[in-house]
């Protein structure tokens, strides 16, 4: 099962994860994202859904792109042979940037991301992390693996029950991921 846990380092530019970052911050401020923030149990982040605005258009394309890249070598790398896969799996969720804070709170506790109807649409997750952190890593607790919070990184894993994962909190500095889900169709 831990085969299906993959990390493929620097997908994207440090520059790039900078930008992103800086973009995410100022949105607030100068408006042009709506920012929702989560505060329920072991759920507590703040988030940007890049597909509601315009401003983020050409970064929707930019990491659409990189998704559709890494799927490829993903299927490669966990020998997933065509009768495995669905058919067509050009389809991602909306993709979304995280913020957790360092403030010993933001965290997101031990889940799986496809547990109701609507969001059993999801077959495989895509995170990159757009800073290197202390600690903020997504651990699989069942499995003993962890994904260490690296600037540029993307991990790619199934969002199902095997797959229990957490978020854990950043110590040292606010952490931010940018990711998405592929679809089945």
């Amino acid at each position: 099962m831990n085969n299906y846990i993959q990390i493929y380092n620097n997908v994207i530019d440090d520059n790039y994860c900078d930008e992103l970052r800086e973009k995410f911050d100022s949105a607030g401020i100068l408006k042009t994202s709506s920012i929702e923030s989560f505060d329920q149990g072991p759920m507590s982040f703040s988030q940007i859904n890049l597909n509601l605005n315009d401003v983020w258009k050409e970064d929707v394309s930019k990491l659409s792109k990189v998704f559709s890249q890494y799927l490829v070598r993903y299927r490669q790398d966990c020998d997933i042979r065509p009768e495995m896969w669905p058919d067509r799996t050009d389809i991602l969720e909306q993709i979304r940037i995280k913020k957790y804070l360092n403030n010993d709170k933001d965290e997101f506790g031990p889940h799986v991301d496809a547990v109701t109807y609507e969001s059993a649409l999801r077959f495989l997750v895509f995170f990159i992390y757009l800073d290197d952190n202390e600690k903020g890593e997504t651990a699989f607790p069942q499995l003993g693996v962890a994904s260490p919070c690296k600037k540029g990184n993307l991990l790619m894993f199934p969002p199902l029950w095997p797959w229990l994962h957490a978020g854990l909190k950043p110590i040292n500095k606010p952490k931010y991921i940018v990711g998405s889900y592929l679809h089945y169709k």
